[in-house]
């Protein structure tokens, strides 16, 4: 990750210039520290029961067929070729596939009841760069040393480049409320929907990435434009284009409307069948 982010900047500033044009800072990823690039870290419901709704729908897998199929794209990208994917049907394929869907939407998706919360510190980061307005509440997954520091959160930058994991990634368009891909949820476990709109492979292929530009703000994941209707103050528009204004004050509500507090940490049950859509615990 740390080296898919140089790369990034070499290609962007140029292999002579990227040394001094960029500043990359690595954040600690672990337990006790904040960072709105590994919030699980932040939120205790990221790693108990709850963390494992996504984990209860994939126990019937045959654990060493998913390895194969998981080494075929591994490797696929590593090396050029695996002998592993031929060894399996289109349909088993498409099996594979939905499989981790579930896992994603019950797992770090609209279906888990803390997904939400875990990328709405990325949100609060997204509106302070969008108004060059500093942070001054730390009550998310933001980390107060580094959100906090003009230096190692600039305000002025005319370009923010944030490498994180796949999973994360998941949140923050949660925590977007980017609802069009959630839309006929949630998944069920049983069968694959033909009206299926939430697909993993769309939020998180490998080198996944969300683009975000203004001034008239859209969205781009993984090169497709994500439609804001969902977004308060948004309309619909076939380009996915929102006014900045419109957008933050949006987004600013959608801040409010996430409690972070009860999402990451109240000792609640996830309703069973779990017909949460919006990553939130509904209370």
């Amino acid at each position: 990750m740390v080296d898919s982010a140089l790369h990034f900047a070499a290609g962007f500033f140029g292999v002579q210039q990227f040394p001094t044009s960029y500043h990359q800072l690595i954040q600690i990823e672990d337990t006790g520290f904040n960072s709105t690039l590994a919030p699980y870290d932040a939120c205790a419901n990221a790693n108990n029961a709850i963390a494992d709704i996504g984990t209860a729908y994939t126990t019937n897998w045959t654990a060493v067929v998913q390895a194969m199929q998981q080494l075929c794209a591994y490797e696929t990208v590593a090396l050029g070729y695996s002998a592993f994917c031929a060894l399996f049907t289109e349909e088993e394929w498409r099996g594979y596939e939905y499989a981790n869907d579930l896992q994603f939407w019950y797992g770090s998706g609209p279906g888990n009841p803390a997904a939400a919360a875990q990328g709405i510190g990325y949100v609060q980061e997204l509106v302070a760069r969008l108004t060059q307005t500093p942070l001054t509440v730390f009550d998310t997954t933001l980390n107060a040393t580094l959100d906090g520091n003009n230096v190692t959160f600039p305000l002025h930058q005319p370009i923010y480049v944030d490498a994180t994991h796949d999973t994360v990634i998941s949140t923050i368009v949660v925590a977007l409320n980017f609802t069009s891909m959630a839309k006929n949820g949630p998944l069920p476990a049983d069968h694959i929907p033909k009206d299926q709109t939430y697909f993993a492979q769309h939020i998180a292929p490998f080198a996944s990435n969300l683009v975000a530009q203004e001034p008239f703000i859209r969205f781009l994941l993984n090169d497709g434009v994500v439609p804001l209707t969902g977004i308060a103050h948004c309309a619909e528009d076939k380009d996915g284009l929102c006014a900045l204004g419109d957008f933050v004050q949006g987004m600013k509500e959608r801040i409010a409307e996430v409690d972070f507090a009860y999402d990451c940490f109240a000792n609640y049950t996830v309703p069973v069948p779990d017909t949460i859509i919006d990553g939130r615990m509904h209370k």
